[in-house]
């Protein structure tokens, strides 16, 4: 396989009963050739779905007397990249049309012969705006340093540019808000394509955002699997009833204080 980049699906073994429905969804509107797809369980292995080249890192495997942190999971999965590109999903990113590979495949070319881009944004939301144009292809914009700055939506990354951000003692919330402040102390170059060339929702893979919220699933992942024939429960982990604006940013600032020291750190942006 001549691989010029690998797809990551960052996941954890509690959520198994996505992997399904995601590789369904990748196989009937992706299924990108000659890409080797890392499936990044803790503990599980032998995972495949029709012959997609799908691998499992037991990224937790080697630390059998505690549980890895989503950071520390994430930096081991990323030492069996064997490519200098990693393209970032996770399993709850139900592909919902056809994905553009030709432009992803472009965007990876652009990378790979530019070395001061560090990461391209995939999606039309992660990275806030406002953007600034990007004079050396107009299909892209420079994500500025605003909020999201570092984003987990789909979005490639070169492998060393993501371990740099991680932290081992954060999760993948604390890793967006903590890692954009520590992206401000840094001149990099971070791309996201350009939602107004486009004029579209989405110009490379279209997903909502995002299909499971705190463990239970987005409202219209019902309507996503029966057009597309997925058998799932979903009483086993019900339904997530949406929150307003106001309440999830103040819950999510309630668990950020828990740890006092470590916000403290994060919000300075020191590596």
């Amino acid at each position: 396989m001549n691989a010029k980049y690998t797809l990551l699906v960052n996941t954890s073994d509690g959520f198994e009963d996505c992997w399904n429905p995601f590789f369904k969804l990748y196989y009937q509107y992706w299924n990108a050739k000659d890409v080797p797809i890392l499936l990044n369980t803790e503990w599980k292995t032998g995972y495949s779905y029709f012959n997609l080249p799908i691998s499992c890192t037991q990224s937790n495997a080697s630390n059998p007397e505690r549980r890895l942190t989503w950071s520390e999971c994430l930096k081991n999965a990323l030492t069996m990249v064997e490519t200098e590109l990693v393209l970032y999903v996770q399993e709850d990113y139900f592909i919902e049309q056809a994905v553009d590979n030709e432009l992803i495949m472009d965007m990876v070319e652009l990378m790979l012969k530019d070395p001061k881009i560090k990461y391209i944004g995939l999606t039309h939301f992660g990275n806030c705006p406002p953007f600034v144009a990007w004079k050396q292809d107009k299909r892209l914009v420079e994500v500025q340093q605003t909020k999201y700055r570092i984003s987990t939506q789909a979005g490639i990354w070169r492998k060393e540019t993501l371990n740099s951000y991680l932290k081992p003692e954060e999760n993948g919330w604390m890793f967006e808000i903590f890692g954009t402040q520590r992206a401000k102390r840094r001149k990099e170059l971070f791309l996201t394509l350009n939602r107004a060339f486009y004029n579209a929702s989405c110009p490379a893979i279209l997903y909502t955002h995002t299909g499971i919220i705190k463990g239970k699933w987005h409202r219209l992942m019902p309507a996503l699997f029966n057009k597309h024939r997925i058998d799932m429960d979903f009483n086993i982990r019900g339904i997530y009833k949406e929150k307003s604006y106001l309440f999830r940013k103040l819950e999510t600032g309630m668990k950020l204080l828990k740890q006092p020291i470590q916000f403290y750190k994060g919000m300075r942006g020191k590596d």
